[in-house]
């Protein structure tokens, strides 16, 4: 096992901080561009496909969305959605703590 970096993993019902992750060993296949994630490589999980995204497949998304072409890519979409979901509810996590 070695570790490896999402912020988007998530176990019992909680966000995972990237220094926890635990990847399985050995090299992985981005879901968006195909290419092989090292197991030292920053990636990002997404669960409503089981799979990892590189760096440059989560830019891809992020492009997508900036320019208004996400919708062309339902896969993406979703994935997508999926994160900003998680980011949303870790960020009123965050606020109830700071109250």
């Amino acid at each position: 096992m070695t570790k490896g970096f999402s912020f988007y993993c998530w176990d019992s019902g909680g966000p995972v901080s990237p220094n926890d992750v635990i990847r399985l060993s050995g090299n992985h296949e981005c879901f968006v561009t195909g290419e092989t994630i090292k197991p030292e490589d920053e990636a990002y999980w997404t669960d409503e496909f089981d799979a990892w995204v590189s760096v440059r497949g989560y830019q891809m998304i992020e492009n997508a969305h900036s320019s208004g072409e996400l919708a062309n890519n339902r896969e993406w979409e979703i994935m997508y959605g999926e994160w900003y979901a998680k980011d949303e509810s870790i960020a009123g996590q965050q606020e109830m703590l700071n109250e």
